[in-house]
């Protein structure tokens, strides 16, 4: 056994699963519930960050691994909890008899993302993956709107699950393999890379692979993003458009730098789904009019632009992917954050519902344009600067195609970006009344604004812990 204090930022956020479960037990009121989760993720934070530092194995050897990599991205994940709990405050989209169960399934989640990105042997892997979806799943459903919330709900479980039993029938192909090639320990990523390729093993390692891109959305995996935003809870889908992409980028690259022999050899696989998901999400996108079809779409597209980075196989390609999937949960954020206050009572705001927003409520106007800025890459914002370092290090890397491909959809992503801010800045607001927005949202707006600004004019921070983060999961 090592040192167990290496797990204090997922003991802290047990803690506050803990405590949100005994508030809904006793029946507090959900402020109270509320205030009790901010303080939780509050301190998970604290804990986070004072562990940035912290290296080695708080269990068995070679099974869970506490490094520079998974600080990082844990970081991501405990702001975008966070960020979201600011956004719970008044869940006016959420069924009244289960807000106080919210944070319950927010903090398990989060638990679960926080294991995933440390899980350096396969069963723990797949253990972490499932305990950060199945809390997902019950927040999906939580629409005050049953039916919306029951068919997002069983849409999302049944893609999740049959996304988790390619990816158990994978790790069975990988098992099988190591243990025809005489490895004493068959699933330990580690151990894995020390293998021969095999036709047996690669198969196994895509299928395995399967899972963590349902969770980043990527094509094909992508058919549960569209309906679930539609049908799920704003805040649901806050949490699961922006900590969720953090937890699949760093288990996507612990497994091409880690457990994958030769990586080059799932480079031709990863190039054709990093195409696909920029091109068709873009391209879906266009003739969205609800806001939140729009961004899953998106979500989609800038899975691909986090493609980029991995497949460029590079220590600037990975610290490039880890950067942006860092800088994309602000950015969304502020987007869901919009959704969430223009369709406060549960209802999906569509791009009509935006008309005169720079009259109805400054506020949340600058929020939105900040969002479709940052989103298209436009500067100075931290997606601008996102997207550069992606497209330095497939330069770098000879792929100049890629990038080519890369701009070609950020330029026609520009014009649905656009034409939300247009909605939003140049249409009267006709009959439409003033927004008011509670002060626990300003302050997320404000948080979030600031994130995209100042890392867009200095994301030397950001950069820094990234390019750690990769030092280390390609060192190990």
């Amino acid at each position: 056994m090592g040192d167990l204090s290496l797990f204090l930022p997922e003991a802290t956020m047990l803690v506050g699963g803990l405590i949100a479960f005994t508030a809904s037990v006793c029946r507090a009121p959900y402020r109270v519930a509320w205030y009790v989760g901010v303080l939780a993720a509050l301190a998970c934070l604290v804990s986070t960050s004072a562990g940035l530092a912290m290296s080695g194995e708080p269990f068995f050897e070679g099974i869970y691994r506490v490094d520079a990599f998974s600080q990082v991205l844990k970081l991501g994940i405990v702001g975008g909890l966070l960020l979201t709990l600011f956004l719970a405050g008044s869940p006016g989209g959420v069924r009244s008899d289960a807000r106080v169960d919210m944070p319950i399934f927010l903090f398990l989640s989060a638990l679960g993302m926080m294991m995933l990105v440390s899980a350096t042997e396969l069963l723990t892997l797949y253990v972490a993956l499932e305990l950060s979806a199945y809390g997902l799943y019950i927040l999906a459903a939580l629409h005050r709107n049953q039916r919306m919330g029951s068919e997002a709900g069983a849409k999302y479980v049944l893609y999740g699950a049959a996304s988790s039993a390619v990816t158990l029938y994978g790790i069975s192909l990988v098992f099988g393999a190591a243990t025809a090639a005489g490895l004493d320990r068959p699933t330990y990523l580690a151990d894995l890379a020390q293998m021969d390729v095999t036709p047996m093993f690669l198969v196994g390692v895509f299928l395995a692979l399967a899972g963590i891109l349902f969770k980043l959305a990527v094509f094909p995996f992508h058919a549960w993003a569209p309906d679930t935003y539609e049908g799920a809870p704003h805040e649901a889908v806050t949490f699961i458009g922006t900590a969720s992409k953090v937890a699949a980028v760093g288990v996507l690259a612990r497994l091409l730098f880690l457990a994958v022999p030769g990586p080059e050899s799932l480079t031709t696989t990863l190039l054709i789904l990093c195409v696909a998901s920029m091109t068709v999400g873009n391209l879906a996108a266009i003739i969205q009019k609800d806001l939140k079809r729009l961004i899953a779409y998106s979500t989609v597209a800038h899975a691909g632009y986090i493609l980029i980075g991995l497949v460029c196989l590079s220590e600037l390609g990975v610290a490039s992917a880890i950067f942006y999937a860092l800088i994309y949960v602000p950015i969304a954020f502020c987007a869901f954050l919009v959704v969430s206050v223009v369709g406060r009572d549960g209802t999906n705001p569509t791009k009509a519902d935006l008309a005169g927003l720079y009259k109805r409520s400054p506020l949340l106007a600058v929020t939105l344009l900040v969002a479709m800025f940052g989103l298209a890459g436009i500067p100075p914002t931290s997606g601008f600067a996102g997207k550069w370092f992606l497209f330095t290090a497939a330069i770098e890397s000879d792929l100049f195609w890629l990038v080519l491909v890369g701009a070609i959809n950020a330029t026609v992503s520009l014009f649905y970006y656009l034409l939300v801010v247009k909605e939003a800045y140049l249409t009267p607001p006709g009959d439409r009344s003033a927004i008011t927005i509670a002060p626990e949202v300003s302050f997320a707006a404000w948080v979030g604004i600031a994130l995209v600004a100042v890392l867009g004019f200095y994301p030397r921070p950001i950069w820094d812990l990234a390019e750690a983060a990769a030092r280390s999961v390609i060192g190990s």
